[in-house]
């Protein structure tokens, strides 16, 4: 076959075939023609949603959702699960600042459905009884040329939909395909227009960017994470994403660390990171250039930047779980940097940061190599490493939950209420920076004697 589909898939079509044939279209054609591997299958057909549901009821698949609106259903049997759309065009509203159609119309016209979808290549169509690709848009020449062109004129795909130009960017650097310069040209023109895209959606599609050279790497021209963000600042759409990124470009840093300037440093810390930790590398040091013209120093940039994350995270309807990690570890990623605070201090952090402590470790080696990688020293990040595993194994206290002494010890010793954990955190503090475990009685005797 030329795109392999489950099974089930063709069992579907053949229930489909007395009425329609139905197609896999999308991404499964395009990453079939490419050498991808396949996540999900979107199919379709000229059935009304209705029709499709109504041809289903007997049989093993179940319907799990149903929008008629635009001609949506939610098919699963099994562990798999597909999402089926009728031929439709979509109409947008002109000049209204809205980015998602407020009106669809069901076709039977193949070519209709072909031109609502962004990029030639993402509007290809796989006849599954047939085994055979169906063109109607020049899909199949632009992936031969690895050319990233709209279905449409780019200024009907790009003004109609403003949150297509980050999927440009984000295919881009996903397929290692050019950008045709006309296109490229119209998405510059029209980034001023994701200023009106909500932002669950920018997040959404900056979040794929990241995770678009991590997953597709082996395939692409050698992109990086960060080519995606220099392309939305050259483009123009940074300023309506994190436009506090557009103030790190060109400013300076202190010529006896670093080799980079802010900007350039950020971006090469990000590339040094996996998707879930990119934004941590791309913001880490976002306050530097707030600090620098307030100050005239970039002192303590850690305490403005974790406000500064938070308030970007926030703005972009990122998780609350997601921006208290995010912003921690902007906060903390300085500390230690010069590997000479002592070591009660040193276990005291881990302990403190002990959920943070791993992704502390990748921020800071990422840090480090943006800094000057040919003079990148990993020995202060491995002793921090050294010191957390001779804690575990000592049984040093992460959580009062881990000291030899309970709340109920210090109740017959008299303390009572919030006293009780007060004194339980004095205690954890205390063995931390002595770093030896005492026995429960040594504990108790020595509380004695304080008494």
């Amino acid at each position: 076959m030329k795109v392999k589909v489950p099974d089930c898939l063709v069992q579907l079509a053949q229930i489909f075939a007395p009425s329609a044939t139905l197609y896999v279209v999308g991404g499964a054609v395009r990453n079939s023609l490419i050498g991808y591997e396949i996540n999900d299958y979107d199919i379709t057909s000229k059935l009304l949603a209705e029709d499709a549901q109504r041809l289903l009821a007997e049989s093993e698949f179940e319907v799990v959702a149903c929008y008629k609106r635009t001609g949506t259903l939610v098919i699963k049997k099994g562990n798999f699960k597909f999402e089926y759309t009728t031929f439709r065009q979509d109409s947008y509203p002109l000049s209204s600042g809205v980015h998602t159609p407020n009106q669809c119309t069901f076709t039977d016209n193949m070519l209709l459905d072909a031109k609502r979808r962004d990029f030639t290549c993402n509007a290809l169509y796989y006849d599954i009884l047939k085994d055979e690709i169906v063109d109607v848009v020049g899909g199949v020449k632009d992936i031969e040329n690895k050319l990233l062109k709209t279905v449409r004129e780019p200024f009907q795909t790009l003004s109609e939909d403003a949150l297509r130009i980050m999927r440009l960017v984000r295919f881009h650097l996903q397929l290692g395909f050019e950008i045709e310069k006309n296109t490229l040209d119209l998405a510059k023109k029209y980034a001023y227009q994701l200023k009106d895209i909500s932002k669950e959606r920018i997040k959404e599609e900056l979040v794929a960017i990241f995770e678009a050279v991590y997953k597709y790497d082996s395939k692409s021209k050698g992109f990086k994470a960060s080519d995606g963000i220099r392309l939305l600042v050259d483009i123009g759409a940074m300023e309506h994403i994190i436009p506090e990124v557009l103030d790190m470009i060109d400013m300076p840093q202190n010529p006896k660390y670093h080799i980079y300037d802010v900007y350039n440093h950020s971006l090469r810390a990000m590339d040094n990171l996996p998707p879930a930790l990119m934004m941590a590398g791309l913001l880490h040091d976002i306050a530097k250039p707030v600090m620098q013209k307030q100050f005239g120093n970039m002192y303590m940039h850690e305490l403005k930047g974790e406000k500064m994350t938070k308030d970007i995270l926030t703005r972009l309807k990122f998780s609350n779980v997601e921006i208290d990690r995010i912003s921690k570890l902007v906060l903390i990623h300085m500390f230690n940097v010069q590997g000479n605070t002592k070591k009660s201090k040193c276990r005291v952090f881990i302990a403190d940061n002990f959920d943070y402590f791993d992704d502390f470790v990748r921020l800071r080696r990422a840090d480090g190599l943006a800094t000057n990688p040919e003079n990148y020293d990993d020995t202060k990040v491995q002793a921090m490493i050294e010191l957390k595993n001779q804690m575990l194994s000592s049984g040093m206290p992460i959580t009062i939950k881990d000291l030899p002494i309970s709340g109920n010890d210090l109740l017959k010793l008299g303390y009572q209420g919030k006293e009780i954990g007060e004194m339980l955190c004095k205690i954890r503090l205390w063995i931390l920076q002595n770093g030896k475990l005492p026995t429960k009685e040594e504990i108790l005797l020595k509380l004695r004697r304080n008494d």
